[in-house]
């Protein structure tokens, strides 16, 4: 049995990159992180997967200590060199728009579609392996994910909350999440009280929690306009500045700012250090940077644990 001396956030991040390592609807206990998760002893993640080629994947485990971890996969585009490339696989992540939220038959805001679709299709099973455990005897749910993961960890936890375990204890950690939900989802998210039980970790030049902020659109213009001198923006066009002014996507939760060295910083500070780092990135053309900060076994897992 694994000592439970990390922290929760070390473990969830874990969890997260953990997650990765999902195949054929199981995980192999040797993958990396899997022993510093802290689950029961005596019992296995329940693995639960959709979509084509099972892009959308997740489990539940139980830890030692009493909690309920229910953790989604992030997906993350091949990156071999061309920044550009990537950038559009994300941009093309949000070419869905917003779709209507329902929580408990009512609607409560508009999400991302496509990470909307993600959740669906895996709530029944998700669903069925925590109705599976007496959860009256857990301290709660913990949710959590990286990247793709995180975003789906939001809308999972207004389900959770909202809908099918009303007096559970939830809380959330997402790790690098992009922007998933309109300030109507926001505001009735922070009704449900999850704001307060909500974290966010955001590493330096991270670029995705930023997309599809309009600012950040601009930036990448700017930046590619820099890297390819005479050329045409290719990437950043009028159609995808209109589609990020529509979709009025804004945070959740609460920030937590990893810096270069692997301080945290929290609140409106972070929030502008975050920015600005990551603006002086672009500008400084520092793509390959801006990749790296976005792995979940990078700084998210070294600092967070360290």
């Amino acid at each position: 049995m694994a000592a439970l001396s990390s922290t929760l956030e070390c473990r969830l991040i874990n969890a997260s990159v953990v997650a990765y390592y999902i195949e054929n609807g199981a995980i192999d206990p040797s993958a990396p992180g899997y022993d510093k998760i802290g689950i029961a002893p005596g019992t296995v993640p329940t693995v639960f997967v959709s979509g084509p080629d099972q892009i959308d994947a997740g489990y539940v485990a139980e830890t030692q200590d009493g909690w309920i971890f229910l953790v989604f996969r992030g997906t993350l585009p091949p990156f071999e060199g061309y920044f550009w490339g990537w950038v559009d696989d994300w941009l093309n992540d949000f070419d869905l728009g917003p779709t209507t939220w329902m929580v408990d038959g009512a609607a409560f805001g508009q999400a991302e579609a496509g990470f909307a679709d993600a959740v669906l299709a895996l709530w029944p099973q998700a669903l069925r392996a925590l109705q599976s455990i007496d959860l009256a005897q857990k301290k709660g749910i913990v949710v959590a994910g990286h990247s793709k993961g995180a975003a789906m960890s939001f809308l999972a936890a207004t389900l959770l909350k909202g809908q099918d375990f009303k007096n559970m204890l939830v809380e959330v950690f997402g790790f690098a999440a992009p922007l998933v939900s309109d300030r109507t989802f926001q505001t009735s998210y922070e009704a449900l009280g999850l704001r307060l039980l909500t974290v966010r970790y955001q590493n330096e030049n991270d670029l995705v929690p930023f997309l599809p902020y309009l600012p950040t659109l601009d930036a990448l213009a700017t930046a590619e306009r820099l890297s390819h001198p005479g050329a045409e923006t290719v990437v950043i066009t009028d159609a995808q500045r209109q589609k990020a002014i529509e979709n009025d996507y804004v945070p959740l939760g609460i920030l937590r700012f990893i810096t270069a060295n692997c301080t945290i910083e929290y609140g409106e500070q972070a929030e502008w250090d975050a920015w600005d780092a990551l603006l002086e990135a672009l500008l400084e053309l520092q793509f390959s940077e801006i990749v790296d900060a976005h792995a979940a076994e990078g700084r998210y897992l070294t600092c967070v644990c360290s």
